[in-house]
């Protein structure tokens, strides 16, 4: 971690990095813990590790994930714009991409998103309604919708009518999408 400031750099210290890899780097919102999924080469074993940032001290491991052939990881951790403790973690679990709720200390609170389909995206959140805001299959293994996801409840509601396939960006508040479709 280079610090633009002083200038100074500090080395996470993260063991032997011998056939492992190291993916989905992020940061907290208050910038003083560094989030990183770690994998052996065998890549049948994702470890999502925190450091501090200021001393490269590894912290704790709050999640592993294992699987007989192969774990996924593909997101970084993406942390709730309205609670700084808590994150949404994407995981192939289940065979789906999918959304989870974890905190800070790493225990997971719930699964947001279920079902046979594909979480494609997470676009971003709707912080008034608390919502994330997410791009999936779940009409149709051959639509892309997006729908609005209550982190409290898990309840989702399309949000573009439910034809064709849909892709977009998010304003900065979440309440509205430009949305470029076709059917």
């Amino acid at each position: 971690i280079y610090d633009v400031q002083t200038g100074k750099t500090v080395y996470l210290k993260a063991g032997d990095p011998t056939d492992r890899y190291f993916s989905n780097i992020s940061w907290a919102p208050d910038e003083q813990t560094v989030y990183i999924i770690e994998l052996p080469r065998s890549q049948d074993k994702a470890e999502l590790v925190s450091y501090d940032a200021k001393t490269g001290e590894r912290l704790k491991v709050l999640y592993t994930e294992t699987h007989p052939k192969y774990v996924h990881p593909v997101h970084p951790i993406t942390f709730l714009p309205w609670n700084d403790k808590q994150f949404i973690y994407q995981s192939e679990r289940d065979g789906y991409n999918h959304l989870y709720l974890f905190d800070v200390e790493g225990k997971e609170l719930k699964q947001l998103t279920k079902r046979q389909f594909v979480v494609q995206e997470l676009v971003g959140f709707n912080s008034k309604a608390k919502s994330v805001i997410i791009r999936s299959t779940e009409a149709s293994p051959i639509r892309s919708n997006f729908y609005s996801v209550s982190v409290k409840s898990g309840k989702r509601q399309v949000l573009d009518g439910g034809e064709g396939v849909h892709s977009g960006k998010l304003s900065a508040d979440g309440r509205y999408i430009l949305n470029s479709w076709s059917s």
